[in-house]
């Protein structure tokens, strides 16, 4: 479908399945893309529709080798917040067509990992899912993860495989893991917010240093809090 004004023009099903791939929040920051608490009970969507490749050869990331049919196909856009909207697209070198399109892949699947966006009727069914992903990451950091004494590993070769893991399966799992607290409000508490936010800040390292290798200290641990997140009843 054609894009309009460099708007991306999809129809209800294409709408709907990027919104599924993305459970629902941007997909830098992972904000919600409703917002609650609104007049007459209603919720407000501020998401907007970004393109990988520019709509335009001379817009952010343009390659008109790409061509204007694929520029406006669903593969090539993203969901975003507004703020991650125009920060992507004024700053196009760090936030390049590659780094894009890797995260849109890695969301996907991760949400594919619990069966869609993360929106669930108990505390319980949540935690269900959040210890899906836990249990995943904990296997994957037993498997390839580094030596948890020093933090090194054996050769190259495990040090490239650990990467691709994280980046991979250990980053877009947390991601989720925090999507899940923030698309589910009423069952989290204070202290899972407060945990998801420290998972938050874990990633966020753990991609500058896996990603871009910006840290140059060794990046936030794991927080211990988050292993609890949605456990229990609420207090």
């Amino acid at each position: 479908m054609a894009c309009k004004n460099g708007r991306p023009q999809l129809n209800q099903d294409q709408d709907r399945q990027l919104f599924a791939e993305s459970a629902g929040t941007c997909l830098l920051c992972s904000t919600p893309l409703f917002k609650a608490g609104q007049p007459q009970g209603r919720s407000v969507s501020i998401a907007e529709r970004a393109h990988i490749v520019a709509h335009s050869e001379g817009g952010p990331r343009g390659d008109g080798r790409v061509p204007a049919s694929a520029r406006s196909d669903p593969a090539n856009i993203v969901l975003l917040c507004p703020t991650c909207h125009v920060i992507v697209d004024k700053d196009p070198v760090a936030y390049p067509e590659g780094l894009l399109l890797s995260k849109k892949q890695t969301r996907a699947a991760a949400v594919a990992q619990v069966g869609g966006v993360p929106t669930f009727a108990s505390r319980s069914a949540a935690r269900h899912a959040v210890e899906m992903i836990l249990n995943r990451n904990e296997t994957i950091f037993r498997i390839v993860g580094p030596d948890t004494s020093d933090g090194s590993l054996p050769s190259e070769e495990a040090a490239a495989r650990w990467r691709d893991r994280v980046l991979g399966d250990i980053i877009p799992g947390n991601e989720l893991i925090v999507a899940i607290v923030e698309m589910n409000p009423d069952l989290a508490t204070n202290a899972d917010r407060l945990a998801a936010e420290q998972l938050r800040l874990h990633v966020q390292d753990l991609s500058r240093k896996h990603r871009h290798n910006e840290v140059l200290a060794p990046a936030l641990r794991f927080p211990e809090a988050a292993a609890h997140i949605l456990a229990g009843d609420p207090q």
